[in-house]
C-alpha cells in the first residue's frame, strides 16, 4: 500500500510519516509540502491513498482533492486538518474526499480511517458527524448511510449506477444472480430508496460515479 502525506508543515509531515511506517509497518510513504508537487508525482507513480491538510500554499486541500478524483478517481484522499468549519467539511466531500479527520485524532482512529478506505469504505470521525449533523443534516444523512455500506454493496452500488444488469454484475463479481439481488434489496434498506433510481441518485451524490 502506497500513501502519500500532503501537508506544509513538514515537521508534522515528517513525524507522521514515521508513525503511520512503523504502525503500519511500511517504509512506502512520501512526504509533500505542497500539492502540485504531489501531483506531479502521481503523473508517475501508483499511489492508493493520499492524506492531505486543507490550508496549503498554492492550491489548497478542497482543489487538490477535486483535481486527484478527477484525474486518479481509484485514489483515496484523507483530509487530516484542524480545520472544523461545516461548509469546508461539505466541500471536501463533495470534491471526493472519502474520509475527513481532525488533527486532534488519536493514532488509533488514523490507522482505523486508513483501514476504512482501503476496503472501499469512507470514513468521517465522530466529530466530524457531529458537525455535519447539527449544521447539515442533509449531508449527514447521506454521509451515515454510505458509512455503515459494506466494501461489496458499494461494489455493487457502483455498478448498478453504471447500468450493469444483475446477470452482468453476477458474472463480473463472480456470484450468483441470487446475491446480486438480496445485495440490490440490502441497499435500498440501508439508503431507504424505494427503487434502482433511487440507489442511482445516491451513487452519483457521494462521487461513487461520475
Amino acid at each position: 500500500m502506497k500513501i502519500i502525506l500532503v501537508d506544509d508543515h513538514h515537521l508534522f509531515g515528517q513525524s507522521l510519516s514515521l508513525l503511520l511506517g512503523e504502525m503500519l509497518q511500511t517504509e512506502d510513504i512520501s512526504v509533500f509540502k505542497n500539492g502540485n508537487e504531489m501531483l506531479g508525482y502521481l503523473e508517475t507513480h501508483a499511489v492508493d491513498i493520499i492524506i492531505s491538510d486543507l490550508q496549503m500554499p498554492e492550491i489548497n486541500g478542497i482543489e487538490l482533492t477535486k483535481k486527484i478524483h478527477e484525474k486518479y478517481p481509484d485514489i483515496k484522499v484523507l483530509i487530516l486538518t484542524i480545520d472544523d468549519d461545516p461548509v469546508k467539511i461539505r466541500e471536501a466531500i463533495s470534491a471526493g474526499a472519502s474520509g475527513y479527520l481532525l488533527k486532534d485524532t488519536d493514532q488509533n482512529e488514523l490507522i482505523e480511517a486508513i483501514s476504512k478506505l482501503t476496503g472501499g469504505l469512507p470514513y468521517y470521525s465522530e466529530k466530524v458527524l457531529k458537525i455535519i449533523a447539527s449544521k447539515d443534516p442533509e449531508l449527514f444523512a447521506y454521509s451515515t448511510q454510505l458509512a455503515i455500506l459494506s466494501a461489496r454493496e458499494i461494489e455493487v452500488l457502483k455498478l448498478i449506477a453504471e447500468e450493469y444488469s444483475s446477470n452482468e454484475i453476477a458474472d463480473k463479481l463472480f456470484v450468483s444472480i441470487n446475491t446480486v439481488e438480496s445485495h440490490r434489496k440490502n441497499l435500498m434498506k440501508k439508503i431507504e430508496v424505494k427503487n434502482v433510481v433511487g440507489l442511482i441518485k445516491f451513487a452519483m451524490r457521494n462521487k461513487l460515479v461520475n
